[in-house]
């Protein structure tokens, strides 16, 4: 295995970390640990922004200027050491790193046994062909690399960060794309944990919600398990009549994602084995950045703090560019933090104790510049990134759901495991506060079930009471930690309630009815987990708190607890030995080592083409999703004229561009007439073309390179070999 390449890469990493430690411990200095767990990301943030804007200023990009993006972070965090000083705790930095490394480790070995940039069942084509882009390109936007001449139509920060790291460490990117995988999981291990051992002030508890966002799996992922250990239902899941370890093996990862009907349910750990290097996956660490400055914010007992404010801003803009389904969610989250807070603050100041009363005694100067600095940090958030927006943008409607909501069963699959943890939570919350008699009880039970019989809501049932008593509890708390986590539980429950209720129109959409809901629910229902992860694992601590291990009926909900969480466990345990081949074979982190066994002669064309400079437009044979074709682009950078076309279909809402390249660019290598090849060659500035196996099996009825040969003032035949051959288009013929 590649343990230099690894080496290079962590050093990258623990460098950017600790340059930006003086800065995060200043703007979480209220913190416990002082930010430790989140200064890598928030360095991987400042980095980016400052190449992104220096590229804009006029500078090439490339890692020189990743190497001056890193000296201004490390310029900023010196202005900050000496004018602010800074208190080291050795103690929790060892503890944060060596987490950190750990998971990072783990998450390499695991990579190293599923290695492959592959193309079914996945996007990881699409990742590695933006990321080799950008490492080609010298300017942004960059370059669609499957829609040559015309900008990426795609929120590509989360790349850039690869890219970035790429820079710095001098890794290849077919190796780099398998560390940033397992960088993602680590970051983000990392923030959760920081997190929770910010809200419980435990270690232990501190691990164990760190476990509850990236590494448990749903309740449905535990009844898979179930099924595989009960020999009648063999049969029906094509299980094999083997020994334990062998029916183990063929624990499908997969099915874990797909529990709702005609949508995706992807979770933060499922994300990470599947390896996808893909927008929602890499946007997870920075949501968890996001959640700990609005709980800092929340805590606040001061006037505005501007440092927070402007951190917010900027970080709130770059989830745009990270994954623009983030910003909508973090962007109101932010607003009711915001509002929140300031009801706190005054009624403090004016020792006000009812949360309705402070609400109803706010002054409304006060709602004006609540209103107006949630303005502010809109507006900013788009400004400081205004470039980006200029290039404009696919726009898609919300609308209304009107069939195929989630049944109960399926939701509670998916959620099943913290709704447990959450409710006993609030519950026994609401029953401290408040003891209610057995007519209300009934009457709100009644209440909820008629509302989910009337709307088809069947989740009604339990996201009504869950939203009403999480209101009520946020209204009688004083304390800002159980106000956090309170407002977790509401904004969670009201994102299961958005995607009931509506739902964002895409191509996918229209071309299959039944599948309305399948992006929104992916994207939205990530971010559900991570806020109720957040609040399950707070949750879990409360109810241990409250455990006297003497009262046996106690002892009893005790191993109940630690039970569900063996549950939960049997995800990251079966689905990570499956997917790794039982971690069996020669380890490798090479992404593409896979093409040089099964297609040597494909591999070694791009081994040839990577010697190319600059984006020089490459034609292959129009994409299919989801499929063996533009390999050469995913592998290269090189951008080619029409990639994988449903996709492109789905950024660019069905441009008629798509179409038409589609059906010219197969003129090429099938047309007799060299007066439509050559308009063609020349309308998209195309450079080389690419004859492999996919044009054979393609356009086997067509000698194309007899066609090529008979124009040797045309096209000159570069490299070849048996199954391949690569001609670039001569200059004065284009």
């Amino acid at each position: 295995m590649e343990w230099f390449e690894v080496l290079k890469w962590w050093l990258v990493l623990e460098i950017i970390g600790f340059t930006a430690i003086p800065l995060t411990a200043w703007i979480f200095r209220d913190m416990t640990g002082k930010g430790l767990s989140l200064s890598k990301i928030l360095g991987l943030m400042l980095i980016t922004y400052f190449s992104w804007v220096l590229t804009h200023l006029g500078c090439s990009y490339g890692s020189t200027i990743v190497g001056i993006s890193l000296l201004l972070v490390i310029a900023a965090s010196l202005i900050v050491l000496l004018r602010y000083g800074y208190s080291f705790d050795k103690k929790e930095f060892i503890i944060t790193e060596m987490l950190f490394t750990a998971a990072f480790l783990c998450f390499v070995v695991f990579r190293a046994y599923r290695p492959e940039i592959y193309w079914t069942g996945g996007e990881k084509l699409m990742d590695i062909s933006f990321i080799n882009i950008i490492l080609r390109s010298t300017s942004f936007s960059p370059m669609d690399p499957w829609l040559s001449g015309e900008p990426m139509q795609y929120y590509y920060f989360g790349y850039l960060v690869v890219a970035n790291l790429i820079k710095l460490s001098f890794v290849p990117s077919t190796i780099g794309f398998n560390l940033g995988v397992a960088s993602m999981f680590a970051l983000s291990a990392t923030a959760a944990y920081g997190i929770g051992r910010d809200l419980t002030h435990s270690k232990v508890f501190g691990i164990l919600i760190m476990a509850f966002v990236v590494i448990l799996g749903n309740l449905a992922s535990f009844l898979q398990l179930i099924v595989i250990l009960i020999p009648k239902y063999y049969h029906i899941f094509n299980i094999p009549d083997v020994d334990l370890w062998g029916r183990l093996s063929t624990y499908y990862y997969w099915s874990a994602s797909r529990v709702i009907p005609d949508t995706i349910n992807e979770f933060p750990y499922f994300s990470f084995i599947h390896g996808d290097l893909h927008a929602h996956m890499i946007g997870i660490a920075f949501q968890l950045l996001m959640i700990a400055l609005l709980f800092h914010l929340l805590r606040q007992e001061k006037e505005w703090h501007v440092p927070t404010l402007a951190m917010i801003t900027l970080l709130l803009g770059f989830i745009f560019l990270v994954n623009s389904w983030d910003y909508p969610t973090y962007a109101i989250f932010f607003i009711i933090v915001l509002a929140a807070w300031r009801i706190r603050v005054l009624a403090a100041s004016k020792n006000i104790h009812s949360f309705t009363e402070r609400a109803l005694n706010l002054p409304i100067m006060e709602l004006l510049k609540i209103i107006g600095v949630g303005a502010v940090v809109g507006i900013g958030s788009i400004m400081l990134y205004l470039p980006y927006h200029l290039k404009g943008g696919m726009s898609h409607p919300l609308c209304l759901v009107t069939y195929g909501q989630t049944q109960l069963l399926f939701y509670l699959g998916v959620f099943g495991i913290m709704l447990i943890l959450i409710m006993l939570f609030v519950i026994l919350n609401v029953c401290d506060m408040y003891y209610p008699d057995m007519k209300i009880i009934f009457t709100g039970l009644a209440i909820t079930m008629v509302a989910a019989y009337m709307t088809n809501i069947q989740i009604l049932i339990i996201i009504l009471p869950l939203i009403i008593m999480s209101i009520y509890c946020l209204i009688k708390e004083k304390e800002p930690q159980l106000q956090f986590i309170y407002l977790l539980i509401l904004f969670g429950a009201l994102l299961s309630l958005f995607c009931e209720l509506f739902y964002i129109q895409d191509v996918l959409g229209i071309s299959s009815p039944q599948c309305i809901r399948l992006n929104t629910v992916f994207k939205i229902y990530i971010q559900n987990w991570i806020v109720w992860a957040l609040a399950a694992g707070v949750s879990y601590f409360y109810l241990w708190q409250r455990i006297n291990t003497s009262d046996k009926r106690h002892l009893m909900f005790a191993v109940a607890l630690v039970l569900l969480i063996l549950g939960a466990m049997s995800y990251p345990v079966f689905a990570t030995y499956s997917h790794s081949h039982q971690f069996d074979g020669e380890p490798t982190l090479d992404g593409a080592a896979y093409l040089q066994q099964e297609c040597p002669n494909e591999y070694n064309a791009i081994q040839w083409l990577n010697n190319i400079s600059g984006t020089p437009v490459v034609l292959q044979s129009p994409g299919q999703s989801y499929r063996l074709n533009n390999h050469i682009t995913a592998f290269t950078g090189l951008p080619t004229v029409i990639g994988w076309v449903g996709h492109e279909m789905t950024w660019r809402n069905r441009d008629k561009v798509i179409d038409e390249r589609r059906s010219e660019v197969p003129k090429v290598y099938t047309s007799d007439d060299i007066n439509i090849v050559d308009q063609i060659l020349i309308k998209y500035q195309v450079k080389y073309i690419y004859i492999g196996m996919v044009e054979e099996e393609q356009y086997q009825d067509h000698d194309t390179r007899k066609f090529f040969e008979n124009y040797p003032n045309r096209f000159e035949l570069v490299y070849h070999n048996p199954t391949v051959s690569i001609y670039r288009v001569m200059e004065q013929d284009v």
